[in-house]
């Protein structure tokens, strides 16, 4: 059982960083293209909308497989 906890905690732990750095790569990027005037906030919100409708479900899919083959 404490084996379990162990495994599940290093998962979220590897998870969370990276979610963390993913977002923190993210924000360089839009901060840069923002700076250079390459792209406004708005531009890259409307885009993020439209590739989140586009992607975001096979993107989840794709890491839940992952999980089940690492268990």
């Amino acid at each position: 059982m404490n084996d379990d906890y162990e495994k599940i905690s290093i998962l979220l732990s590897n998870m969370t960083n990276e979610l963390v750095s993913s977002r923190v790569r993210v924000r360089a990027i839009v901060e840069l293209l923002g700076e250079k005037g390459l792209i406004t906030r708005e531009e890259y919100e409307d885009r993020f909308k439209k590739v989140f409708e586009r992607d975001a479900i096979s993107y989840r899919n794709d890491l839940l497989k992952e999980v089940k083959i690492d268990e």
